[in-house]
């Protein structure tokens, strides 16, 4: 509780600080400029920050530097003005022309930001650590989490779950802790602690739905999905509006093939008010999954109308008209999808394949190019573009497309039994058995997909079927 001192400071800041904020506000519709001193300039600054309006903040700052060039503190809110709008490198900057001031917590929280958000790790938990004691405990939250975020990246998980633990009391919602928490156990490989933290959750509070969801996950991270379903249905029976669990729950069902209970699980949070684009882009994805094109292409336009900015509403639609035969509309959807999320290569694929269904092989090649830079080590845009020149009846350029997909992705299975393929084609029946004898070595389990690609050239080829006796017999027999 206040003390009448503290009360009447309290109260007398903040009519000092209202009054700052009328007279600024008052000067900017005025058109006209004024005096205002570095204290007031904090209380308009951090006003405009904490609302999250960086181009007021950013104005004041300028207004403010202009006026009291040698504060020390509007320096360091200037740095952090930086930090807000992403850009470490020069609030660093800024940062290292400051005197170091031993009586500034903010001086040491928004260096150590700086050098967090550069990946300096170290010297960021330095800083940390140097701020830590100006903060009463009840105030250290944000602080804690820092801490323990920046010791998890160095991997030091023990210390990053003490921290994590030491935020959790004072956190307003914990669910991101408990995310981190889990995270940090399964690093470690200690998934069976993980479980024991939320189990201990649980028993301390049958009702804390987070931990029934914390369960959940663990389950689903360790794969064992029919085991996470229970105890994710137990949360959502706690707390129905849990956007976390719905999607993940959803996850489940959509992973196992069980397309009609993912939709009944995200239509129930709809019927809890919970209404998202990712929402209507998952229920139409399974409705896609399950050929109803018309339910499908519906939800899509609800998942865009909430967020027109989403790529999987977009590539959504796509996928509808491909499946339609509208290929031209499809690209052009498909387009949309990857200038929102240009790192989201299926997009690409998808472009691709539907130029190919035009017999625009030249725009296909494109496509599948560009997937190709931007994923060298990535198996399937060699695979897709060495399957294009086959069509092409170039096999000459896929079989040289194929030789360079394994250098560059360490011989992949899937290469070499398409090498073995391009050769046996090209007649080169020899080359097509060492080639064939390298894939069977590398994955001998989907031999028998290799043979059903092209039954009448391969299946009956007694070279073929004896190479993969012989493999047979080394893996059943590995002692002869």
């Amino acid at each position: 509780m206040f003390e009448d001192e503290d009360f009447e400071d309290y109260f007398e800041e903040e009519q000092d600080r209202k009054a700052a904020i009328e007279k600024y506000e008052s000067m900017l519709k005025a058109h006209n400029s004024a005096y205002f001193d570095s204290e007031e300039f904090e209380y308009i600054i951090d006003h405009y920050t904490q609302n999250n309006q960086l181009k007021r903040s950013r104005q004041a700052l300028e207004m403010a530097m202009a006026q009291h060039p040698e504060s020390s503190v509007l320096k360091v809110k200037y740095a952090r003005q930086y930090l807000l709008e992403n850009d470490a490198q020069r609030a660093f900057e800024i940062m290292q022309h400051i005197e170091r001031d031993d009586d500034d917590p903010d001086y040491f929280l928004t260096l150590g930001s700086c050098l967090a958000m550069l990946g300096k790790s170290k010297q960021a938990l330095e800083n940390y650590f140097t701020a830590l004691p100006y903060f009463d405990e009840d105030e250290k939250h944000d602080l804690y989490n820092a801490i323990a975020y920046e010791y998890q990246r160095l991997q030091k998980y023990d210390l990053a779950i003490e921290f994590y633990n030491k935020a959790l009391p004072l956190a307003d919602d914990a669910s991101t802790i408990y995310h981190e928490i889990r995270c940090c156990y399964f690093g470690a490989g200690r998934k069976e602690e993980a479980m024991a933290f939320f189990q201990r959750l649980i028993d301390q509070n049958p009702y804390n739905s987070m931990a029934w969801t914390g369960v959940g996950d663990c389950y689903r991270m360790m794969g064992q999905y029919e085991e996470a379903i229970d105890p994710y249905e137990y949360a959502l029976s706690i707390d129905p509006e849990d956007l976390w669990t719905n999607m993940h729950l959803a996850d489940i069902y959509y992973d196992l093939e069980r397309y009609k209970e993912a939709i009944d699980t995200l239509e129930e949070a709809l019927r809890n008010g919970v209404e998202t684009s990712m929402i209507h882009t998952t229920i139409g994805d399974c409705y896609y999954r399950l050929n109803d094109l018309q339910t499908a292409e519906e939800h899509f336009h609800k998942a865009l109308e909430i967020n027109e900015m989403i790529g999987s509403g977009w590539a959504g639609l796509g996928y509808v008209y491909s499946d339609r035969g509208d290929s031209r509309k499809a690209i052009r959807f498909f387009e949309k999808a990857s200038s929102l999320e240009p790192w989201e290569t299926d997009y690409l694929y998808s472009i691709a394949a539907d130029y190919r269904k035009l017999n625009d092989f030249d725009s296909s090649m494109e496509y599948l190019r560009k997937i190709q830079e931007m994923t060298p080590a990535d198996a399937d845009a060699y695979y897709y573009i060495a399957d294009l020149y086959g069509e092409m009846d170039q096999i000459d350029e896929a079989i040289n497309t194929i030789k360079f997909g394994l250098l560059q992705t360490d011989n992949d299975s899937a290469l070499l039994y398409l090498l073995a393929y391009g050769y046996f084609v090209k007649g080169c029946h020899n080359q097509g058995l060492e080639a064939l004898d390298d894939a069977l070595e590398a994955d001998f389990l989907v031999y028998q997909d290799f043979l059903d690609f092209d039954k009448e050239l391969l299946a009956n080829d007694t070279d073929i079927l004896e190479l993969i006796a012989k493999h047979k017999n080394k893996r059943e027999n590995p002692n002869t």
